[in-house]
């Protein structure tokens, strides 16, 4: 019997957040609407699933991302792949697995149509995925590719200059900048002391032994202190960038 493929659709930025906790959780809005038993989604569209839109904004306006190619240009476009099974319900069934308010229910197929997707292609799970137990790929100039490299690596490649053309990521990235900037305006500037003093030669002598270790002391101190920060020195979207490049 040929399987049947269905796909969750996602963002790059997203895909970060699965990669974090190893697994795709089911739908945190049904929970803050009260759903006793929220859903994981996939459809069974291999093109693009329209119910998968994410409302967005630039700065200047709030608007929808619709499409793969506004995903691609905004916040990254990915899906996830599995095999149709026996632990997914259809749209129809879910109504009753989940004990979702029926108004509730009619509302998500209402939405999902206006934006031309087709319920009858939804399926839902009511436990999360692995990201171990699904395929991963990444929309790329109107071609789907995969991430997972043959012996399980990841293409790093592919995810890095998709997420480098992101606007979230440009944005991010000059953010990241300013602020750096702006630290390194405000750090005091070091102002050389007058080593002369009135101290008696004598005391002098006396304190030089003293005064050595403790420069050597400061010294080794200073030196873990510069290292400690030079490793946190790397800003929030070059950790971002490097994500997939340690898998």
């Amino acid at each position: 019997m040929e399987k049947t493929l269905i796909y969750h659709y996602t963002s790059l930025s997203h895909l970060i957040e699965i990669f974090r906790v190893g697994k795709v959780l089911t739908s945190q809005t049904e929970k803050m609407l009260k759903v006793k038993k929220p859903g994981l989604w996939f459809s069974t569209n291999s093109k693009w699933e329209h119910s998968a839109f994410k409302r967005f904004n630039d700065g200047k306006k709030e608007f929808d991302l619709n499409t793969p190619e506004e995903f691609e240009k905004y916040i990254g476009c990915a899906r996830l792949v599995t095999n149709l099974n026996s632990l997914f319900v259809t749209f129809a069934k879910y109504k009753h697995k989940s004990k979702v308010n029926p108004l509730l229910w009619d509302k998500m197929a209402e939405i999902g149509k206006s934006k031309g997707a087709d319920p009858t292609e939804w399926y839902a799970t009511f436990s999360p995925i692995s990201i171990n137990n699904l395929d991963i790929e990444v929309y790329e100039n109107g071609e789907w590719y995969n991430l997972k490299k043959e012996g399980g690596e990841f293409d790093s490649d592919l995810f890095n200059r998709n997420l480098e053309k992101t606007f979230v990521f440009k944005q991010g990235k000059e953010m990241e900048e300013k602020m750096l900037k702006e630290q390194q305006a405000n750090q005091p500037i070091a102002v050389k002391k007058d080593n002369e003093s009135n101290t008696p030669l004598e005391e002098k002598v006396v304190e030089k032994e003293v005064i050595e270790e403790k420069v050597v002391e400061e010294k080794v101190v200073e030196k873990e202190v510069i290292e400690e920060k030079k490793t946190k020195s790397k800003g929030l979207f070059s950790k971002v960038k490097s994500f997939f490049s340690k898998k």
